[in-house]
C-alpha cells in the first residue's frame, strides 16, 4: 500500500476529475457528501470538477457535529445515498472536516458491504490527520470513535486555499495534530513551526502548504509500514488517550478535538519527564510552541474527578483487558510505546498536569 495524498492551491476542479479517471475501474456514479461549513470554499470547484466527468454525480450536503457523528445520522446518510443511486460500483467522496471524512468513510466501509471512497479535507485538522490513513468511525454515547473500520480512501485531495474560511478555533485544532506529527517523527517540522510567524501559521498559501505536506509525510510513512495499527502506527495516538478523556468530559463546546490533543500532549510530556524518559527542557520547549501555535495549555473549567477520568480512559477503544498502551515523547521526533498502563494511573497524571 502506498499513500500519496495530493496537496495544492486552488486545483480541485482540475485535479478531481483526473484522479477519478485514474481509478482502476471507472465509477458507475459519484456521490459527494459536502460539509455545509465548507460549501462557500468548495461547492463551485467541486461541482466544476464533477461536471467534467462523463459520469452521473450528486452532491449531498449535511451539517457535521460530534453529536451527529452517530449511528442515527449514519442511517440517514445511507438512505440519502440510496436515493442518489449509489451502487457497489460507485464512488463516495467526503468533502469537509474530520467529522465529515470519518462519517463518509465509515458509510463507505459499510454501505452494500463496502464501496470506494475518497477524501477532500477542507480543515487543517482533516488535512493534517483525520482524512489520511483510512481510519473511519462514528461515536457512541460511551465515547468517541468506538464503532469504526479501516477503509482506505482511493485518494486524498487537499486544497490548502480552502482553509481561507476556517475559523480561528479550527486553526488551533489543526495545529494540535501538526505539532503532534512533529513530536512523533519530524524535528524539522517542529523547527519550521517555531520559526514561523503567527500570520504564516494562519496562512492559506505556500507556507501552510509546506507545513501540511510535512505533517502528512509523517503519518503516511507510519501508516504505510503498519496500516492496521498492530505496532508502529500506535505512535500516532500520542496525546490521544489523555486527550479523548478530557474531550469527552468537557464536551465539544469547551474542548474541541485538536485542543484536547494538545492538552494530552502536555500530559504525555509531564509523564515522560517524571519517568526520566525526556528532559524538562524539551517539555518547556514544546509548551512554548503550543502557545506560539495558539494551543491551550490549561483545562477549561473544573477538572473531572479521578474516578470519572478513570472511567473514560477505561472506555478507550485502544484498551486491552484492564490496561492501555500510552505513547510518551523522548525528544524531538522520537516517541516510545509504553504498554500496560492502568487507566487510573493515567487519570492521576491528568490530575497532576492540570489539577
Amino acid at each position: 500500500m502506498t499513500l500519496n495524498p495530493v496537496f495544492g492551491l486552488g486545483m480541485v476542479a482540475k485535479r478531481l476529475p483526473k484522479l477519478i479517471r485514474q481509478l482502476e475501474t471507472p465509477p458507475t456514479r459519484v456521490v459527494a457528501v459536502l460539509d455545509r461549513g465548507a460549501k462557500t470554499a468548495m461547492h463551485n470547484s467541486l461541482l466544476a470538477g464533477l461536471q467534467m466527468l462523463n459520469v452521473e454525480s450528486k452532491i449531498l450536503t449535511w451539517s457535521p457535529s460530534e453529536k451527529r457523528k452517530s449511528l442515527a445520522e449514519l442511517e440517514k446518510l445511507t438512505q440519502r445515498m440510496i436515493g442518489a443511486g449509489l451502487d457497489r460500483g460507485g464512488l463516495l467522496i467526503g468533502v469537509g472536516g474530520g467529522i465529515t471524512t470519518d462519517m463518509t468513510g465509515f458509510a463507505a466501509a459499510t454501505y452494500m458491504r463496502g464501496v470506494r471512497w475518497a477524501a477532500l479535507p477542507t480543515t487543517l485538522l482533516g488535512m493534517a490527520d483525520a482524512a489520511i490513513g483510512g481510519k473511519t468511525a462514528v461515536n457512541l454515547p460511551q465515547g468517541k470513535n468506538l464503532l469504526g473500520a479501516f477503509h482506505m480512501p482511493q485518494f486524498v485531495l487537499a486544497d490548502v486555499a480552502s482553509l481561507s474560511t476556517l475559523a480561528e478555533r479550527d486553526w488551533s485544532c489543526g495545529m494540535g495534530e501538526v505539532v503532534k506529527a512533529g513530536m512523533i517523527g519530524s524535528p524539522s517540522l517542529l523547527r519550521r513551526l517555531e520559526k514561523a510567524s503567527r500570520p504564516q501559521l494562519r496562512s492559506c498559501g505556500a507556507d501552510m502548504l509546506a507545513i501540511v505536506r510535512a505533517t502528512a509525510k509523517v503519518k503516511c510513512t507510519i501508516v504505510e509500514e503498519d496500516p492496521l495499527e498492530h505496532g508502529r502506527r500506535k505512535l500516532l495516538n500520542l496525546g490521544h488517550t489523555f486527550g479523548h478523556a478530557m474531550e469527552t468530559a468537557a464536551g465539544p463546546r469547551r474542548l474541541a478535538h485538536g485542543e484536547a490533543v494538545a492538552l494530552g500532549l502536555q500530559c504525555a510530556l509531564d509523564m515522560a519527564v517524571d519517568q526520566g524518559l525526556a528532559k524538562a527542557t524539551y517539555r518547556q520547549r514544546m509548551l512554548e510552541l503550543f502557545e506560539h501555535c495558539g494551543l491551550p495549555v490549561k483545562y477549561p473549567g473544573k477538572l473531572p474527578t479521578t474516578a470519572e477520568l478513570t472511567r473514560l480512559i477505561g472506555r478507550d477503544k485502544k484498551k486491552a483487558k484492564s490496561s492501555v498502551d500510552v505513547i510518551l515523547p523522548l525528544q524531538a521526533g522520537e516517541c516510545v510505546i509504553v504498554p500496560g498502563q492502568a487507566p487510573r494511573d493515567l487519570a492521576l497524571q491528568i490530575q497532576r498536569s492540570f489539577g
